[in-house]
């Protein structure tokens, strides 16, 4: 599928006080083995760059702003995407990659909390009955899904020790789950966070998992909408979180101190391309 996929941010000065030499970074999409990026316009022109995690960002020049005025820059992608099965290509994983990717994503983090006492009774009851990375993953998919009720998009991200003793959240909450219990037993899991798109112009916000088997490298897995090992076309992968776990969509930093941050809001707009034009 051919996607065009307009954002808009809007940079509000609400305080009092000029706001100058700002600078914005804007995440724009994550490297990811189903979608090809075809196009990147910029408006004003700025500086598209790879990050950590593989993540793409835009570097933005944010005017200076007078108190009550905005700024409202815009980003259009032109992307493919492809239904796709990761299990389907089996890889080697040499042992190095293996040991520096526990090093790197097995560690305890925020809305991740490994060392919780019913985190770690819940992994190990899983561990118990498994023989291997990839059956353990299995149950745990499936444990999260029978244990966690779907809910619509709450106000706060609440992490994998609270959702685990409230048995409900939305697909933070069932990614933030999955995760803190791969890592509890030292596999290697990351957050992804994006988009569905389901034939509206407003795309549908969306989160969810990878995790790194040996045999398979790094697979996707979507315990909130029932995905392991797969992504359909309609996914678009917007920001990695694995080395910490937040990164938000849009950071501003400015010189001076303003009498009140910015506002900053997005709106995200798709629709698909047909041979190639809107």
């Amino acid at each position: 599928m051919r996607l065009r996929i307009e954002m808009q941010a809007d940079v509000h000065n609400r305080g009092t006080s000029k706001i100058q030499n700002g600078t914005m970074v804007w995440h724009l999409f994550t490297d990811m083995e189903n979608q090809f990026v075809e196009a990147i316009d910029v408006f004003p022109p700025a500086r598209v760059a790879e990050k950590a995690e593989r993540n793409m960002i835009a570097q933005i020049k944010v005017p200076d702003l007078n108190p009550g005025e905005s700024f409202s820059p815009t980003v259009i992608l032109r992307i493919d995407t492809i239904t796709r099965d990761w299990l389907m290509e089996p890889q080697t994983t040499p042992e190095q990659l293996v040991s520096r990717n526990r090093g790197m994503y097995c560690a305890l983090q925020k809305y991740w909390e490994i060392e919780d006492d019913k985190i770690q009774e819940l992994s190990q009851r899983a561990a118990e009955r498994t023989g291997d990375d990839e059956s353990y993953a299995r149950l745990v998919f499936e444990m999260v899904r029978e244990s966690v009720k779907l809910k619509t998009h709450l106000d706060e991200r609440i992490g994998a020790a609270r959702v685990l003793r409230e048995k409900e959240g939305d697909c933070d909450e069932h990614a933030d789950l999955f995760i803190a219990l791969m890592r509890a037993v030292r596999i290697p899991a990351r957050r992804v966070v994006g988009h569905v798109y389901r034939g509206l112009d407003e795309p549908e916000p969306h989160a969810w998992c990878e995790v790194f088997l040996e045999g398979k490298g790094w697979i996707p897995v979507d315990p909130a909408l029932g995905n392991f090992g797969t992504l359909s076309e309609n996914y678009f992968s917007r920001i990695r979180e694995g080395l910490i776990s937040e990164r938000p969509t849009i950071q501003l930093k400015w010189s001076g101190i303003a009498s009140q941050a910015p506002s900053v809001d997005e709106t995200v707009k798709m629709s698909v391309l047909k041979n190639g034009l809107d």
